[in-house]
Order: C-alpha cells, then sequence, then structure tokens
C-alpha cells in the first residue's frame, strides 16, 4: 500500500512540476512572447465590448459596431464571454487576458493526463503531458486569446464522457463547445465522429443522434449571444461565403497546390508526419474496441485537419489541434508497436520511455533555439505612450487593432482590415468630429486615403516604435 502511495504522489509530483515549468516559463515573457496580434486583439476587442456594452462585436466608434458579429467568431463566445466576466472583475488588461489563457493551459495538461492513465495508463499518460508541455506551438497558440487550447480541452471532456462515460448527449455538448470556440480548426469533429462512430459499427446511429442532440445548445448559445435573428436569410448567407474563402484569395487550388509542394519544406509538417504514421500504424495492431474508437477519430480529424490546412494560406495553426492529439496518443502508439517486436517486446516500456524522452528533450531544444514564436512589446508601449501623453483625448486607430484595444473605448475611432470580410468601420479621417489624435503604422493603406484631410487638419507630433502619431492643428 505504501509503495503505491508513493507512486501516486510521485506521478502527482511530475504533472506538478510540469504545469509549474508551463507556468514559469510563460510569465517570463507574459504579454510579449507571443507578440499581441490581430486575432488575439480581435478576442480581445470581443470580450471587452460584452463586458462594457453586452455584445459581441468590435467597437469602431463610441456607440458605433462593426454590425457583423457572426463574421468574428474566428474565437467564440465560450473563451470571449468568460473572458468579458474577468474583465469585469478585474479591468480589461491585457495581463488578465494572457492568465486566462494560461489557466486554459493548465486545464489541457490536467485533461491530457485525467484521460490518458483512464485509457493507457499512468506512464504513457505522463509521458503526454511532457510532450505537450515542451512544444513550442503549445505555448504559441496557448497563451494568445485564441481558441485552439480551450477547444482541445473541450475535446478532451467530450472523448472522456463518450469513451468512459458512455454519456453520448453530455460528449454532445462538450464537442459542441469546441466546434463554436474555433470553427476553422474544430469543425472537422463532426464528420471525424461520425465517422469514427460508423467504424464501431453496432449501435451507430443511436450514438450519432445522441451526440448530435448534445451539440445543439451550443449552436443555440451561439445564435442566441452572436446571430441575435436567426430568421435573417443575410446573416447565413455572409456566413456561408466567408467560410468558402475566409483568406481573401485568389485561388484556394492554388493555396493547396503550394502548401502540398512546400510538405518536404517544413520541418513541422515532416516530423509530424513521420508521428501520424506511427500513430496509424499502431492503429492497425489494436484489439481493444475502446482504444480503436480514439484512435480512428484523431486519425480522420488529422486527415481533415491537414486538408484544411493545405487549402489556407499555410497557416500551420490549422493542424495545432491534429498535433496535439498525435502527442497524446503518440507514448502509447509506441508501447503497442514495441510490444509487436518480439525481440524487444519484453522491454517495451523502457524503450517507449527512452523515445519518449528523447522527443521531449528534441522539442524543448527547439522551444529554446528555433521555435518561431514572435516577440514584440511594440503594439503595447505604443498604447502606454498615448494613454499617458494623450488621456482624455479622442484617437482615431489606422487599422491597429493591437494598440486599439489597450485604448479607453468611450474615446477611439478605428478602421480595421481583415483577411475575408469586408472592412470594419469608417476611416477616423472622415469621421465628425476628427478625433483630436490619430496613430498609424507608418504607410498604412487608410492614413494614405485620408492624407488630403491629415494634411489639411493635422501635423505630425511623434513617431513612436514605427507608428505616426498626428495631432488636430493648433491642439
Amino acid at each position: 500500500m505504501s509503495n503505491l502511495t508513493s507512486n501516486k504522489y510521485f506521478n502527482f509530483g511530475l504533472i506538478a512540476l510540469a504545469i509549474v515549468w508551463v507556468v514559469v516559463y510563460s510569465s517570463i515573457t507574459l504579454t510579449t512572447k507571443p507578440r499581441l496580434w490581430v486575432d488575439e486583439a480581435k478576442s480581445i476587442e470581443l470580450a471587452e465590448s460584452f463586458a462594457d456594452y453586452g455584445k459581441l462585436d468590435i467597437q469602431t466608434a463610441p456607440g458605433k459596431f462593426s454590425g457583423i458579429p457572426q463574421l468574428l467568431q474566428s474565437t467564440g463566445y465560450p473563451v470571449t464571454a468568460p473572458l468579458a466576466l474577468i474583465f469585469k472583475i478585474f479591468g480589461n488588461s491585457l495581463v488578465a487576458a494572457r492568465v486566462f489563457m494560461l489557466a486554459w493551459m493548465i486545464a489541457a495538461l490536467i485533461g491530457i493526463y485525467s484521460l490518458g492513465r483512464r485509457i493507457f495508463g499512468e506512464k504513457e499518460a505522463i509521458l503526454a503531458v511532457f510532450l505537450t508541455a515542451s512544444f513550442a506551438s503549445f505555448f504559441d497558440s496557448g497563451r494568445t486569446v485564441v481558441g485552439e487550447i480551450p477547444g482541445f480541452v473541450f475535446l478532451t471532456c467530450g472523448i472522456y464522457c463518450c469513451l468512459l462515460k458512455k454519456n453520448y448527449y453530455l460528449s454532445g455538448l462538450f464537442l459542441g463547445l469546441a466546434v463554436v470556440t474555433k470553427p476553422s480548426v474544430f469543425l472537422a469533429i463532426a464528420p471525424a465522429i461520425f465517422l469514427a462512430f460508423i467504424f464501431e459499427g453496432r449501435g451507430f446511429i443511436g450514438k450519432i443522434l445522441k451526440t448530435g442532440i448534445g451539440m445543439i445548445p451550443a449552436a443555440i448559445g451561439w445564435i442566441l449571444l452572436v446571430l441575435g435573428n436567426p430568421f435573417v436569410k443575410s446573416s447565413w448567407e455572409s456566413i456561408l461565403n466567408f467560410f468558402k474563402n475566409p483568406y481573401s484569395s485568389d485561388s484556394v487550388g492554388g493555396n493547396m497546390l503550394s502548401n502540398f509542394l512546400g510538405f518536404f519544406h517544413s520541418t513541422t509538417l515532416i516530423y509530424f508526419g513521420i508521428l501520424f504514421l506511427v500513430v496509424i500504424t499502431a492503429r492497425f495492431f489494436l484489439n481493444d474496441q475502446k482504444l480503436k474508437s480514439i484512435y480512428n477519430f484523431a486519425i480522420i480529424y488529422g486527415a481533415l485537419a491537414f486538408v484544411y490546412y493545405l487549402r489556407s494560406p499555410g497557416w500551420l495553426r490549422y493542424i495545432v489541434v491534429a498535433e496535439l492529439l498525435i502527442l497524446f496518443l503518440l507514448p502509447e502508439a509506441l508501447r503497442i508497436i514495441a510490444d509487436k517486436i518480439p525481440k524487444i517486446g519484453g522491454c517495451a516500456v523502457r524503450l517507449v520511455a527512452t523515445g519518449a524522452v528523447f522527443l521531449i528533450a528534441v522539442q524543448t531544444f527547439h522551444l529554446f533555439t528555433a521555435a518561431q514564436i514572435y516577440t514584440s512589446d511594440t503594439a503595447i508601449k505604443t498604447a502606454d505612450y498615448l494613454n499617458e501623453k494623450f488621456s482624455g483625448k479622442s484617437i482615431g486607430v489606422m487599422n491597429s487593432l493591437g494598440v486599439s484595444i489597450l485604448l479607453d473605448a468611450d474615446k477611439k475611432y478605428q478602421i480595421v482590415e481583415m483577411a475575408g470580410i469586408p472592412v470594419i468601420g469608417e476611416n477616423p479621417l472622415s469621421a465628425n468630429p476628427l478625433p483630436e489624435v490619430i496613430v498609424s503604422v507608418i504607410g498604412d493603406k487608410f492614413l494614405e486615403q485620408g492624407r488630403p484631410v491629415l494634411e489639411k487638419k493635422y501635423r505630425l507630433t511623434d513617431n513612436f516604435d514605427g507608428y505616426d502619431i498626428y495631432t488636430l492643428a493648433g491642439f
């Protein structure tokens, strides 16, 4: 009994070590690495608007909103609505938003361990946690306010309810929440779970129906919070048109060809391609139906995610969740394959541990030396400068959502351009009255469009970290 207890505490200690590592590493550069970028800024803007005005929309001027909230939910209400509550309690800040996301990362690690130990065993679950905690994209996507990691948490909950509890209604609820958390990434859940149930054979119709019914509340929540009136045809048409080509690209086919040809130039795709083949190989050696189901789901979902990546402009974030599923299954997959090799079957556990630790070391080395997690505090410093020097003044922001979210919402005017959707807002240089301050990245096209008004009414006051700052003449 004492040995079992000591093993239990040792295992919990390892999980705690992984969590402490993630927290410490993330806290050192919490708000600057990854840099604040447009998708994250959009999510924060939605949360701020929901906290202050009850609208999951982008405010373009005091009291005015984009009017197309249904096209802005690349990160959905399961993230932005709770973040709005955080803002209500602690105030709007990037620090609060990043700490909120750090909590989701911790939840993901706990979810991996809790699910893994019940499906595979303690050792495989712990190795899966450390594989995840050393994975650069876990930090890149996890620390920014986007939906990949929160959606993955819902996904692990859905798998837990499906495989271990046989509660398909509750599983559907969690899977539905994953879909609305990041539709572009998790929409493939629906066909993947559908096909996985079919491969299970007996009883698949009932499982599909129960899971589908369970997903309905998440969709209703989206309609109520975002769409408002589901009977307006134009709203649904705009969503459909957006998903046909969300990249403002002239040729999705061109994207697919370019990305496919570039496969062997991407170390990420090669690395996970090899690991994916390991998972597929292990699937063919399986006898346990429960394991077959999760392997089937992961393989189908991974293939669909890769197709979605191919049609994108080369955005690897579309396969992050597939990568996390591969890392989750990998220790067990290695053990299954090792068990089938006669000469090493007896020492499979040791071999798997050695192989997994090697991969953890490789990923950690990559994290510190070659991971493309971009660092910048430019938007933060610029907003701090504006808030200090022009406190209480109206500010027009040209296509810089990262700066805009850190300014007083009641005093800002902005125009924003994002891929796949119409331009949001009006040029602040056409506002009436004109903002007292204009801030823009040097050479921004909206600044150039308003150049006649700018030259007549404004003077260049400062150039701060790549931003031109203008003030009304006589101000």
